[in-house]
């Protein structure tokens, strides 16, 4: 009963450009010319990533040979909090 009312649906029309005057030897210079001008993108280096594992082997490190102080340094300051 409302397909009846209803009627044929009027779609948008589809935008075409023409243009009026074109030169391929200014589109080609042009082209070469917003080729230049772009930014040249240098690779990402390592090196942060390089630094932060090294001063995490460190940290390793002097945790492993200074381990004993370490804990009876952490000993020492639960005792003043919990008593001891």
């Amino acid at each position: 009963m409302f397909n009846l009312f209803r009627g044929r649906r009027v779609r948008p029309r589809k935008f075409s450009y023409e243009p009026r005057f074109y030169d391929p030897t200014k589109d080609d210079r042009l082209k070469r010319r917003m080729r230049a001008a772009r930014p040249r993108v240098r690779p990402k280096s390592n090196q942060p990533a390089f630094i932060a594992v090294g001063l995490g082997l460190l940290l390793a490190l002097y945790l492993y040979l200074h381990i004993d102080s370490i804990v009876e340094r952490v000993a020492a300051f639960s005792s003043f909090f919990f008593g001891g």
